[in-house]
């Protein structure tokens, strides 16, 4: 009888042993890889977020959290069992994270990718005959840290994404933002000072009035984007697109102030690491 109850007991403690293993919840693990990029409709500037499942398996489902850049927290989008999410933000620009949810466990992916462009502080720039050493601007495609670049240095055209001239030789006429790799067929006042090299291929769009609006969509017809902006207003914003390369962005430039007279300008930019996606609130 002793032992018969020493069975029974030994089953049920092997049992509850069980039952509190399975509440402890179904092994999972965070997505991977979340990584935003430009949706397929530029005209809406829809930002699609995608991953990896985890490692230990397939989830419950997915939500998808945003952090504008005007917030100080995260809010929900939505849920998803797919691995991608679309998102209409409306102009906004912000971070992104993706939570797997097993039962009542949540594993929050690693990555948190942003939109927020990478601004660059005001520096002086200066028209190409007035300091042609200093007139000359671009971004790093891998970090977007923008730095100021000479046009006469053949080693500098893989940097450079436009530059300041008055089309004139001397200093005094109406600036520009001007594409490099026009230097030596558009612009007379360059003409002795760049060299030949591979200057990058860059449009620039019309003035804007709102900084914080997307900048606008690039078009072949009708042109949206030219090869020279003429700075019209103070301060003037203008949209850049990358045009000759095959990874291509966006960025909005500010033109502070200019001054036609010593041919200086002070500028400030916002530029968007997310290929192809036109976002530029900051």
């Amino acid at each position: 009888m002793k032992r018969l109850v020493l069975v029974v007991l030994t089953s049920a403690v092997a049992l509850a042993a069980l039952v509190v293993i399975q509440g402890c919840g179904v092994l999972g693990g965070p997505p991977t890889g979340v990584a935003v990029s430009s949706g397929p409709n530029e005209s809406d500037s829809t930002v699609v977020i995608s991953w990896t499942v985890p490692a230990e398996g397939g989830p419950d489902k997915y939500m998808v959290y945003f952090q504008a850049v005007t917030d100080s927290g995260y809010a929900v989008l939505g849920e998803t069992t797919g691995t991608s999410y679309a998102h209409n933000p409306h102009g906004m620009t912000g971070r992104y994270k993706v939570t797997a949810l097993f039962g009542a466990d949540s594993y929050d992916g690693a990555e948190k990718p942003t939109t927020v462009p990478i601004h660059g502080d005001e520096v002086t720039l200066y028209e190409i005959n007035a300091d042609s050493v200093r007139c000359g601007y671009g971004w790093s495609r891998d970090s977007g840290i923008a730095g100021v670049y000479s046009m006469t240095n053949p080693a500098d055209s893989a940097y450079v994404d436009f530059y300041v001239s008055d089309f004139q030789t001397g200093v005094g006429g109406a600036l520009s933002i001007v594409s490099p790799n026009k230097a030596t067929s558009i612009d007379s006042g360059a003409l002795g000072i760049v060299p030949a090299a591979g200057w990058r291929s860059n449009g620039f769009s019309d003035p804007q009035l709102d900084p914080q609006a997307p900048v606008v969509a690039y078009d072949t017809a009708p042109y949206t984007y030219h090869i020279y902006t003429q700075i019209t207003t103070e301060p003037c914003y203008m949209g850049c697109f990358t045009a000759g390369e095959a990874e291509k962005h966006y960025a909005l430039i500010a033109v502070n102030t200019a001054d036609v007279t010593s041919g200086q300008i002070k500028i400030e930019s916002w530029y968007q690491l997310v290929p192809g996606l036109r976002l530029i609130r900051h």
